[in-house]
């Protein structure tokens, strides 16, 4: 679960006829606070810009995105709080674990959701680093910050299964040109299987099966 906050006036109060009423938040900032809260990956905080000013304990801010919400009419600046100081001193685990380069990269194909539903285009792109939650990807086409995709790894043989992996890309990954991170949102069983055990024998050193 993720959750999207954004501060703001709102209508609030029993809203609907004497047969039905329900008690309900509604106006463009509720709406806006869902727009934010749907780009969030699971365990995810993210703020608004007005949210962040209003608060007046010290935050700890993991991460910075500026975003284009659908029905906005301007670019949004969200931020990603890890933990919130005096008189709450409450944190949560730092999310941005190292990635660990795969010996040989392997072939991808992207495509980026649009809403709930898939794209019609299908990139190509190649799976280049792992970390339990995360990953590496050099996808043909830039990718915009929190945009949902679906990854697809075909199998090989001896090596690893194929499978489905749907994430949200995060950003560029420091120090490697054209290389976008992306975080786990699903991934198929068959491959999380492969993934864990992937990732354990990249930690310890070890090589992984190929063909």
């Amino acid at each position: 679960m993720g959750i999207g906050i954004h501060t703001g006036r709102v209508i609030v109060g029993n809203i609907g006829s004497l047969r039905r009423t329900k008690y309900a938040a509604v106006g463009s900032n509720v709406n806006l606070a869902g727009r934010i809260e749907s780009f969030t990956t699971g365990g995810q905080l993210l703020i608004s810009e007005s949210t962040r000013t209003a608060i007046q304990s010290p935050l700890r801010l993991d991460a910075e995105f500026s975003v284009e919400p659908k029905g906005a009419a301007h670019r949004l600046q969200l931020y990603e709080v890890g933990g919130i100081g005096e008189p709450f001193n409450l944190s949560l685990p730092f999310r941005w674990a190292a990635l660990t380069p795969l010996p040989e990269p392997l072939p991808i194909a992207i495509t980026v959701l649009e809403e709930k539903f898939l794209g019609r285009t299908v990139h190509v792109g190649r799976l280049v680093a792992l970390s339990a939650t995360e990953a590496g990807i050099e996808p043909e086409v830039a990718l915009l910050p929190l945009t949902n995709l679906k990854v697809e790894l075909s199998p090989v043989a001896g090596a690893n299964p194929g499978g489905e992996i749907y994430a949200k890309a995060i950003g560029a990954v420091a120090g490697f040109a054209g290389q976008t991170r992306i975080r786990f949102t699903s991934v198929s069983p068959d491959l999380k299987v492969w993934l864990q055990q992937a990732t354990a024998r990249l930690a310890s050193g070890q090589q992984i099966p190929r063909k």
